[in-house]
This record gives C-alpha cells, structure tokens and sequence, in this order.
C-alpha cells in the first residue's frame, strides 16, 4: 500500500527588493520561518543622499527627462491608462478645485542616477496630472472654474535625492522638501503618488489622512504579506505590522461605501505598474455618508 504524497503548502506572499532598488511581493514554496521574511525586517534604515555622476549636469536631466516622456507618451500603456482615467475615474475629478488642492510625491529615487523606473513614474505622474487639470472628458461641462494645474502646490519628498535631483524638479515647478515634512502635508484633498514605497513608509503616509487619490502599491497585497508572530524578541515588529495592516483595511474597509479602485495596466517596459492601483474617494458619497450619520444623531 502506497502512502499518498501530501500536497505542497499553499504559496505564501513576500516583500522582497531587487538589484534595482524595486519591492515586489512574490510567492514562496519554500518553507522558511517567519522571521526570515524580507517584509518582516523593517526597512526604515537612514538613507542617504545619492551621488551625483561625474560631469553630469542639469542639462543631461532634461534631455532625459524628454527622452522618457517621448517613450511614454508613445507607449500602449499611457494610451490604455488614458482611457482607464476617462472612463473609470468620476466626473468630479475633473472638476479639479473641488477635489483636490496639492500633490505629494514620495520616495522616487534619485533621477541623476539613471534609476529608469524613477523616469518612467514622473512622466506617468506628469500625465496624470495633465488629464485631470488639462485634458477632461468631452462631455465634461464645467460648472464651477477648476484650479489650474500651476496653481496646485507639489511637493516631492525622497531621502537620496541629491543637489543635482533637487534642482531638477525645481525646475519643473516642484517644491523639494525634507523628510518627513511631507508627511505632514498629507490632507483629505490631497494625490498622494507613492508606488512600491516600503510598507512602513506606505502605512505611514496614509496614516496622516486619507487622501482623496493614491497612487501606490496594491493595499491587498500588502495585507496578505506575512506577519510576525509576538515574541520576547519581535513583539515591537508584530505591534508595528498590526498597525500598518489597521491602517490598509480602514482604507480599503470603506471601498464600497466611499472609495475605489483599480489596478494599471503592465508597461511593456518596465514592471514599475505591477501590483500598482489608483484609488480614489468619492466625495459625493462621502457627503451622503454626513448626512446620513447626522440624521441618526
């Protein structure tokens, strides 16, 4: 008589960072003790201010940055992005004073150090802005005047960046602040674009409020990473997750009543779109919620 073979254990999810400076969650086979887990090691060491490449100047940057936005603005993934913001993203959006008054950029990396996916989310951003500011649907008729795009405060935090990064995104009009001050400007009307930060950094900043866009790693994932176990000598690492893992479900808990969501399309060019979502808030709804629970008082 043959004993059955026992079936492999289910997968479970990790954080890990490549070569490249990306976290990515992956699926392990492997049986490893929990406390072996690239998500369960805080990652909230002090960075530094990267180096500037020799000879490199703020004129490299900007054929660079024109270079990546050629590419972009050319590829099936903007194109397809453009029609997922056009047809899923709520009229009121672009009736962009109403919504939303600053963006925060947090955690892109140095530019000047040729980091590709750092190129490829600022042209994205850019162009998230420009169809919510400058470019709304045809049959959207503006009731009320809408901000102009040079009129919305953005503001860029990332510890690396360096002197050459900085004055960079000067010149595109952004204000560069240091960390964390950025995470104090977080409001309910704020776009918060933050993909593949560190799951510390991502808990931290929508802790502050919850902003009424986000650009970032996909929060279910994030809820599905493994989770230390309290122990005498990681009882400090299990509190600390369990707040984070409290944070992303009271933002997504409200999914149905005032929020959503949906995942970008793959970028053939780059796994930068991976696991990524834009969530959004429905201040409609949000209202309604008001009044209904001023209704019960």
């Amino acid at each position: 008589m043959t004993r059955k073979k026992k079936p492999p254990p289910h997968p479970k999810r990790i954080q890990v960072t490549d070569s490249d400076g990306w976290t990515h969650i992956r699926r392990s086979h492997r049986k490893t003790t929990s406390n072996k887990h690239a998500c369960c090691s805080s990652s909230l060491k002090k960075l530094l201010p990267s180096s500037i490449p020799t000879g490199q100047t703020l004129l490299d940057l900007r054929d660079t940055h024109a270079h990546y936005r050629s590419q972009w603005l050319s590829s099936p993934c903007h194109l397809a992005l453009q029609d997922l913001l056009r047809n899923d993203l709520p009229l009121f959006f672009f009736s962009s004073s109403r919504c939303i008054d600053r963006c925060i950029i947090l955690g892109l990396g140095s530019l000047s150090n040729g980091r590709r996916s750092s190129w490829w989310e600022l042209v994205f951003f850019e162009t998230l802005l420009e169809t919510i500011f400058l470019h709304p649907p045809s049959h959207h008729h503006r009731e009320t005047p809408d901000r102009k795009l040079e009129e919305t405060a953005i503001y860029a935090q990332d510890p690396v960046f360096n002197d050459l990064d900085k004055g960079f995104l000067e010149d595109l009009g952004y204000t560069v602040v240091s960390d964390p001050a950025a995470f104090d400007l977080i409001t309910a009307s704020t776009l918060l674009f933050a993909p593949h930060l560190e799951v510390e950094v991502y808990a931290k900043a929508l802790g502050k409020a919850k902003p009424r866009m986000c650009v970032g790693t996909a929060m279910e994932e994030c809820l599905e990473r493994v989770i230390n176990f309290p122990s005498k000598n990681n009882n400090n690492n299990h509190e600390r997750e369990t707040e984070e893992n409290e944070i992303f479900s009271e933002y997504l808990s409200s999914a149905t009543t005032v929020s959503s969501s949906t995942r970008l399309p793959d970028f053939d060019r780059d796994p930068w779109t991976q696991f990524t979502c834009l969530y959004w808030i429905n201040p409609v709804k949000e209202e309604e919620e008001e009044e209904e629970e001023r209704a019960v008082k």
